[in-house]
């Protein structure tokens, strides 16, 4: 036969600790020295991380370079006259505004014709 209580059955939230709550200072101490070494470790991966960032941007920059290589030769193969080397703030110029080496207009064609491959995104 079970006994019949009126108190509530006891949860993890009754359990009473002290952990926490301790004026020692040296308990603090040892509190701020994990939190050092958290912040430590933290510091350590975002310098990883702004490496390997740099490493894909410098990769990036690397390609770039070449495709500009690629294009100043082909144009140079076709006869283009008049071929200018685009700068970087040509690269990153809105569509409207790329480099002249896209869109110059010759003395035989008509003005407003753009001359050569032109894409868009």
């Amino acid at each position: 036969m079970a006994i019949k209580t009126t108190r509530p059955p006891r949860t993890l939230s009754d359990i009473k600790t002290v952990a926490g709550r301790s004026s020692n200072k040296n308990q603090r101490r040892y509190a701020s020295y994990f939190q050092l070494g958290a912040l430590e470790l933290e510091r350590y991966r975002r310098g990883l991380e702004r490496d390997a960032a740099q490493g894909r941007i410098d990769g990036i920059n690397e390609r770039l370079g070449e495709i500009e290589t690629e294009m100043q030769g082909l144009l140079v193969e076709a006869g283009v006259e008049g071929v200018q080397r685009s700068t970087k703030q040509d690269a990153r110029a809105p569509a409207g505004r790329r480099s002249e080496t896209c869109s110059r207009s010759t003395s035989g064609e008509p003005t407003g014709q753009s001359r050569g491959l032109r894409i868009r995104y």
